[in-house]
């Protein structure tokens, strides 16, 4: 792998002056009515009819290939049920005291239309690589309720009341997660797009903090005060060579992001919250007073575990702020909103990921202080870029787009990217 240049200064995106100035604006009353009858007609007429099918044939019938081994309730989100996918060696006649390394993820949709079921080949499929790999995995599908009639901070604390239903069970555990096979030691979290934004926003409460080892988000939503055009028009790459629908000159989440935005935040509220965006948690600084001059000081990585894998794709408008986010917790040259993605040129191999090109993939290992100034915390982070992927390139729902390119190309670097989670979980953080 290429040598990592020093970092360099400073990150010059985001909310700078008066925080007044970045909050989300009251919307006309044409413009509230529009989003709103999309947000109802996508989740009551389209996602709740399909979410039905979906659990009669996974949760009812046990059709599916995919289906989860358990479906738990738990006390303080009874509606909001955990999907638990285990490996096939263990059983009810595994013994009791037989604990597993656990992954628990979150399900994106703009914080408006996802569901659990959305995941489940992902979840289903990272088990039986993590098996055959000789590692044993327990991925646990987390939920919670959804904007417009639920938003930030909601969803932040129904995944905070499950998780610490799920981590820290009370004597009575049939109520609760201690009859799950998790091993509390070794617990890592992920999500997709919203989803990563909740694994990394969920992840600095002080409650959930202390239990997690390590997050994984992919190609999450990190940066409420950016606006969209510019996400899609500066820093987002388009690559017309590749045809088909990766070749399209527009970003088909522009369509829908401003209903998302409109759902999730409420008017008043400041955007740069590193619960709502979780890049502004960190912060790139240059200490003119350092001997020599140039030192790099990095704030707030302590908000975090101390592992963060963060993955994004190259033909995805959030890919840029999952690359500064990313960089600003590597210590490395923060981009700014308009430097681009990746490289103009398409890959040379399909279904390939770069692990050798710093564009597209880097990880460093830093020591530094807790906010005691005396614990010394090996952190380590890491960047994934997926190159020629479109957002959400990894889900079975990108078969609707009618694209057998994006399709195959999408499946066979989702499996290289599952393994490399795995290896480093395993392997260096779990």
């Amino acid at each position: 792998m290429a040598a990592i240049p020093p970092a360099a200064v400073v990150d010059t995106a985001g909310p700078t002056g008066s925080e007044e100035i970045h909050v989300a604006p009251s919307l006309p009353l044409t413009q509230k009515l529009k989003y709103g009858a999309l947000a109802y007609g996508i989740t009551k007429l389209i996602k709740t009819p399909l979410n039905l099918i979906t659990a009669i044939k996974t949760d009812y019938l046990g059709t599916s290939p995919t289906n989860p081994d358990i479906i738990k309730a738990l006390p303080s989100r009874p509606q909001l049920p955990v999907r638990v996918f285990l490996p096939k060696s263990h059983s009810d006649e595994s013994p009791s005291d037989t604990k597993l390394p656990t992954l628990l993820t979150i399900h994106g949709g703009g914080f408006v239309i996802g569901s659990p079921y959305d995941n489940d080949s992902w979840n289903r499929r990272f088990v039986q690589l993590a098996e055959t790999a000789g590692t044993s995995f327990c991925v646990i599908a987390l939920d919670y309720r959804k904007a417009p009639s639920y938003p930030f901070p909601t969803a932040i604390h129904d995944l905070e009341a499950v998780i610490l239903d799920l981590l820290k069970p009370d004597s009575d555990s049939s109520n609760h997660g201690g009859d799950l096979p998790i091993d509390l030691d070794r617990v890592a979290i992920a999500g997709w797009s919203a989803g990563g934004n909740l694994a990394l926003a969920v992840s600095q409460l002080p409650t959930i903090r202390p239990l997690i080892k390590a997050v994984v988000p992919m190609y999450p939503v990190l940066d409420f005060v950016t606006p969209s055009e510019v996400k899609a028009t500066k820093s987002r790459r388009y690559k017309s060579a590749l045809g088909g629908f990766r070749g399209k000159d527009t970003d088909f989440l522009m369509g829908l992001s401003g209903m998302f935005d409109w759902a999730y935040v409420s008017p008043g509220q400041r955007m740069g919250d590193p619960l709502l965006s979780p890049v502004y948690a960190v912060t790139v600084e240059e200490d003119a007073t350092a001997e020599g001059g140039g030192r790099v000081v990095v704030k707030g990585r302590e908000k975090f575990p101390a592992n963060v894998f963060v993955i994004a794709c190259e033909l995805d408008m959030l890919g840029g702020e999952a690359w500064r986010l990313a960089c600003k917790l590597g210590g490395k040259k923060v981009p700014g909103v308009e430097d681009m993605l990746g490289r103009e040129e398409v890959g040379e191999e399909k279904g390939k990921l770069e692990l050798e090109d710093e564009r597209f993939h880097w990880q460093v290992e830093v020591t530094d202080s807790e906010e005691d100034g005396q614990t010394q915390v090996k952190r380590r982070y890491r960047w994934l870029l997926v190159p020629d992927a479109i957002h959400g390139y990894d889900q079975d729902g990108v078969g609707r787009f009618g694209d057998e390119e994006l399709v195959g190309d999408g499946m066979e670097k989702r499996e290289e990217v599952m393994k490399i989670i795995r290896g480093w979980l395993v392997d260096e953080v779990l």
